[in-house]
Parts: structure tokens; sequence; C-alpha cells
């Protein structure tokens, strides 16, 4: 049996994608074409692949048109729905009713990633943080974050990744977490918030870790980079699947 299949996942896909809308104009991101499929579809298939059986939409912008792509397929997931625009943050607040477990994941819904979520958790476990996330030298694309620590692997800082820096000299965020639920905590109490901004400057202040890897990693939010997805998903089939 996987060690994942009683673990939440829960995937951000409620966003507007307003900087992508040039051309994906009639759907949200996360139902962004690639091929004869969505970017939905791969990450679903993905997450089966690994052994998750608790998946977590949390939509918002053209939420219907989600739940009905889901239904067609016949997707078993939970959806945490938002009325208006609550942030990567306050879409995860509100999608914690969902978590009935110590532990969960969590995960951008506008990305190109196929990581070892297996790896992560047992890292986490060792490690005993309250957040571990995954870092990626194999980011494609404008753009990123940069990951600071230590020595021991703990989180020290993050900062956007400047102009002049070459995404594969440099570990970069990989919008891939798990976290204990205990991390609830730290929430601010408005409703609508980020996590980047809001929620990790004080959880970087208590353990939390990176774990590495090389695994290719493209952010699908502008077009340019979207473009170079769909590239990357005709020469390379399984970074999708």
């Amino acid at each position: 049996m996987s060690v994942l299949k009683n673990i939440p996942i829960i995937i951000l896909c409620g966003g507007k994608g307003t900087r992508l809308r040039s051309v994906v104009a009639d759907r949200p991101k996360v139902l962004a074409p690639f091929g004869k499929q969505t970017l939905l579809d791969g990450i679903i298939a993905m997450l089966h692949a690994s052994g998750f059986e608790k998946i977590i939409l949390s939509v918002g912008y053209l939420k219907e048109q989600v739940k009905e792509h889901c239904a067609q397929h016949g997707y078993r997931v939970v959806f945490s729905e938002e009325d208006e625009p609550l942030g990567t943050g306050g879409a995860l607040k509100t999608s914690m009713r969902y978590v009935d477990s110590d532990v969960f994941f969590a995960m951008n819904g506008d990305m190109i990633f196929k990581p070892d979520f297996s790896k992560l958790l047992a890292f986490h476990k060792k490690r005993d943080g309250l957040m571990s996330l995954f870092i990626t030298r194999g980011y494609q694309g404008g753009g990123g974050n940069v990951i600071e620590t230590d020595s021991d692997d703990r989180i020290t800082n993050w900062r956007e990744r400047k102009t002049n820096e070459r995404p594969e000299s440099l570990y970069l965020n990989a919008g891939t977490y798990v976290m204990k639920k205990e991390v609830s905590r730290f929430f601010p109490e408005r409703k609508s918030f980020s996590l980047e901004n809001d929620l990790f400057p004080n959880l970087f202040l208590q353990k939390c870790y990176v774990l590495q890897t090389d695994e290719l990693f493209i952010d699908i939010g502008v077009p340019e980079r979207y473009a170079l997805a769909r590239e990357q998903k005709q020469t390379r089939p399984a970074s999708t699947q």
C-alpha cells in the first residue's frame, strides 16, 4: 500500500490567471490545453501514479468548469470552493477543513513538475520540521524564488531570482510542500492572504527544510512559459503524467 494513500494533497488552482489570459482566455489555468489533455489531467494522473487517493482541489475562478471537467472524467476529488479571491494562503486556509491527518501536502496547480512525493515525506519525517519543500535545478523560464539554507538544509531566507542568475546554477522553489497540520497556528486571521508573502516569512522562523532535486519544473503562469511547457510536453511526454 502506498504511504501516500491516506495523506491529503491540496492543489491550489483557484487563481484568475490574469497574465495568461492572452492565450488561455476562456478557462481557468488548470484547464489549459496540452494536446488532447489539460494540465489538470496530467496532475491527476501523476498524483494517482504516486499513490494519492485524497485529492483536494482548491477552486475559485471559473470553478464550475473545473467541477464539470472532473465529473466528465470521473475524478474522485474534494472541492474546496472560494466565492471571492482568497490568495494562495487564504485558499490553503479554507482547504484545511478537509485535512484529516497530522501531515498533508500542498502544491501549486499551475506548473509542470513530477516530484517523488514519498521521498519528500520521508525527509520531512526525519527532520521533524514544520514544513519541508522541494527545490530544483530543473527550473526553466524566467522568474523563480531562490531558497537560502544553512548547512543542515534548514531554510534561512528566500528571495526573487535575479535576472542575471542562470536557473541551472540555482535551486529554486518548486511549489510543492509537505506540512504539519499545526501550520494553521501561523495563518493570519484575515481571510485573504499570500503563502509566499504573508505566511512563509513567519514559518521560516520555525524549523522548515528543503530537499533538492533536478526534476524539470515550469510555471505556466505567463504565455512564454506556457509555450515552453507545451514544447516540453511534446518532447517529454512523461513530464505531466
